[in-house]
């Protein structure tokens, strides 16, 4: 069974992975192929990202040591994926976020009603899950 940290660090890992291909692919992509829905998804992120580190932190978990794998995976893919319009841009979001949304189920699963980590990590999985509209099935959150 996963502890609370260690669901709290994968989701990091994941959150911060798909960031970093985010970021990646900000570079290369045309103003008409998706650029907007990145863009969007990629300030959100950052500061999901930045309240999961402090968890971590708080914690006692050093995230440094937790990046590197994801991050270079997630690039990786995003890079070699052969994206192409905005329809291959919404397609590469669909699969990230639907890891993205598993990841946040995972770590929600550990915390009780009335826990802070809960609410926080519910309040970006509703968000997240608003952010994509269509994109991904909407899930309930305990």
């Amino acid at each position: 069974m996963q502890t609370n940290n260690d669901a709290m660090s994968e989701l990091w890992r994941v959150l911060s992975g798909t960031q970093t291909a985010y970021e990646t692919a900000l570079t290369d992509l045309d103003d008409n192929a998706g650029k907007d829905l990145v863009t969007k998804i990629t300030l959100m992120r950052k500061a999901n990202i930045e309240q999961v580190e402090k968890y971590l932190s708080d914690a006692g978990t050093d995230v440094s040591e937790l990046e590197a794998p994801e991050r270079v995976y997630s690039a990786l893919d995003w890079t070699s994926a052969g994206i192409d319009g905005p329809d291959g841009v919404k397609a590469q979001v669909r699969k990230y976020e639907a890891n993205v949304l598993e990841a946040y189920d995972r770590a929600i699963e550990p915390y009780a009603a009335g826990d802070p980590e809960l609410q926080f990590l519910t309040e970006q999985y509703h968000q997240l899950s608003q952010k994509l509209g269509g994109l991904t099935p909407d899930r309930a959150v305990a």
